[in-house]
């Protein structure tokens, strides 16, 4: 179907709006919404915030004046169903607006096609496809999400020029720039969970929550911790929302006390290593809604999830830093049993984005 150039335009619009919604839609997608009439842009609106009104619910509040007779650009399909707000086609239905250009129709096969459908059985233009690309990529965890039920899956890590995150000591402090450091925050921010082994949490004592920029909400803290190990006193505990991924070797007592500070702990069945099984966490996280989780480490666990295909995105900060040394930790580590059984040599990936961030290269890579 061809369409005009305004309709690009305005949808284009819709998509810059959309994007907003970056850091409190999720689990939510992003979506954003433009009411034309009369040729002119009379009504914004985007998904704020997760649990709260839906773009076309605010572009219809913020309109200047009447949308009765009015076009709508939206950039997803409407939803037809009661979750934490009513139908958005009812209330497009009743606010009198005579057409509906959409992006993309919604990608869960539950709900797909139906908000189109009503709002057309109810006399309303729909015209669906309008920069479908834009409108679909935005929303590339949503949409895993909802096709798989199990969590988006990004990689960060930061390392020197020669690939490393720490020197034999274990020394990683500070590898990579403020800036790098900003926007790996600005990257936390995105996801619904942020996971990091156990190694990592011994070693660095991180926070893993985020700062330099203000959220609505705190992502949730996921520890692999197969025999746990961790120490009470770790600064994760700091955080409001902690989720354990252990074993049934791990201490019952120390489940127990665990618990009665709110921390979540799941028991999970062990991969052939004796570790816990990355594909039934995954798969558990996804039941308890977290629809895109951050991976920051260690090298292990990079290795883990991208030697068994897990990993959808990889995001690195090369540092100009050379640690060198013979003993110094790698970035990605797996067995060298697994790189034997190869054909091919290692795991190819497709660069999408290269940027200077400060002193740093950041990088942006899918698995193919």
């Amino acid at each position: 179907m061809r369409y005009k150039k305004t309709d690009e335009l305005f949808m284009n619009e819709a998509v810059k709006l959309a994007r907003k919604g970056i850091y409190n839609a999720h689990p939510n997608p992003m979506v954003g919404a433009i009411i034309v009439k009369g040729g002119r842009i009379i009504g914004k609106g985007y998904h704020i915030r997760y649990g709260k009104e839906h773009a076309e619910i605010n572009a219809i509040k913020n309109a200047k004046t009447s949308v009765n007779g009015a076009s709508l650009y939206v950039t997803l399909e409407p939803c037809s169903t009661f979750g934490k707000t009513p139908p958005c086609v009812d209330a497009i239905i009743e606010s009198g607006i005579k057409k509906v250009i959409i992006g993309v129709l919604d990608c869960n096969l539950a709900h797909r096609g139906k908000g189109a459908k009503i709002l057309a059985k109810a006399g309303i233009k729909v015209q669906i496809g309008i920069l479908k690309k834009s409108c679909e990529d935005m929303n590339y965890a949503f949409n895993k999400f909802m096709r798989r039920k199990i969590p988006y899956v990004t990689l960060k890590v930061s390392q020197s020029f020669d690939g490393r995150i720490a020197d034999f000591m274990g020394r990683s402090r500070w590898i990579s720039s403020l800036k790098s450091r900003i926007k790996t925050h600005k990257l936390r921010a995105e996801a619904d969970a942020v996971l990091a082994g156990i190694e990592t949490i011994i070693k660095d004592n991180p926070l893993l929550n985020i700062r330099h920029i203000k959220v609505k909400k705190q992502p949730v803290i996921v520890v692999v911790d197969s025999s746990l190990r961790i120490s009470l006193n770790a600064k994760v505990f700091e955080n409001e929302r902690v989720i354990i991924a252990t074993t049934k070797k791990a201490s019952k007592i120390k489940i127990a006390g665990l618990e009665k500070r709110n921390i979540k702990i799941i028991i999970l069945s062990e991969d052939k290593n004796g570790k816990v099984s990355l594909k039934a966490l995954l798969k558990k996280l996804g039941q308890m809604g977290v629809g895109h989780l951050f991976v920051e480490g260690g090298g292990r666990v990079l290795g883990s999830f991208i030697s068994e295909g897990l990993a959808d995105r990889f995001i690195g900060f090369l540092s100009p830093l050379i640690i060198g040394g013979e003993k110094s930790k790698n970035s990605v580590v797996w067995p060298d049993i697994l790189n034997k059984r190869r054909k091919n040599l290692g795991i190819k990936m497709h660069f999408k984005r290269i940027k200077r961030i400060g002193p740093d290269i950041m990088f942006e890579a899918i698995f193919l």
